[in-house]
């Protein structure tokens, strides 16, 4: 199941249990960098996550306002009621990882969403990384970490550096994986490539899980339609934009809104299509 903290029953249960032991651990550190912090809230782990046998680290950029806003569950999970948790909650399930063998963390723990909406600055990159280190401290058992979007790639890519914590990854048998993130900005894309993009997010985890000793559910082979055409993707776009609200303004950021989500494959295609076109005129 995905969204279950839209339920109040279902999110004040978990609220209520965040002290169990197998959270204990970390929902004091999330104590803790709340005192070191304070005004700054740090989302506990939901306690349907067996963070003291993970095996798994789960890294985002920083609390969205589902986890630390005022209307979110106050806790990181993939029950949380928004795309990017439950999208990460039907990863988990078709590579068949369990709540035990994973618990998510974020590159800046406290919860800067509202003033950082677009990615955070490189102090804060920096000042999460001894944070991270912490709630590793805490997880011996922890071997593979998954990095989601442009700032959990580098945080992790700071802190496995031999300057910061390369050694200790070393020793521990840290290995980190690079991939995209879940939220649904990151998959404002269209068939093939959404369905691409997804599984691209599953294999990683699968890696993931055979270097922490896991056994993964083997891919399910899908039919993906083919990739169109110059002229069908041109037309593809006409479709999109044909009704455009009025006004040059307006018609530019819808247009250049499209072409920015498009992967790059595409949009370069479509380039070389309009390109041709003005070359025979």
């Amino acid at each position: 199941m995905t969204r279950r903290m839209a339920d109040p029953e279902f999110r004040d249960d978990q609220l209520n249990r965040i002290r169990e032991p197998q959270v204990a651990a970390i929902n004091a550190l999330c104590d803790q960098l709340m005192m070191e912090l304070p005004g700054f809230s740090v989302p506990y782990i939901a306690p349907h996550y067996g963070a003291s046998t993970a095996v798994i680290l789960a890294l985002s950029s920083n609390p969205g306002p589902q986890a630390g806003g005022a209307k979110g569950s106050g806790m990181l999970s993939r029950e949380n009621n928004d795309g990017s948790a439950a999208r990460m909650g039907d990863i988990y399930e078709t590579v068949g990882l369990t709540d035990a063998q994973i618990v998510p963390w974020n590159a800046y723990p406290w919860h800067v969403h509202e003033t950082h909406p677009n990615g955070l600055p490189n102090n804060l990159i920096d000042d999460g990384l001894d944070v991270l280190k912490r709630v590793l401290d805490l997880h011996p058992n922890i071997r593979s970490i998954v990095a989601h979007g442009g700032d959990a790639h580098r945080s992790v890519n700071q802190f496995m550096k031999k300057m910061r914590f390369g050694d200790y990854a070393d020793a521990r048998g840290l290995k980190t994986w690079n991939t995209r993130h879940t939220s649904n900005r990151a998959f404002i894309l269209r068939e093939p490539e959404k369905s691409i993009a997804l599984e691209r997010v599953r294999e990683v985890y699968r890696e993931a899980m055979r270097h922490a000793g896991l056994k993964p559910l083997p891919a399910l082979k899908v039919d993906l339609p083919a990739p169109m055409t110059g002229p069908e993707l041109r037309a593809a776009a006409r479709g999109e934009l044909l009704p455009l609200v009025p006004g040059e303004v307006e018609a530019e950021a819808r247009i250049s809104e499209y072409v920015h989500a498009l992967p790059s494959q595409r949009s370069q295609r479509l380039l070389v299509e309009l390109l041709l076109r003005d070359l025979a005129s």
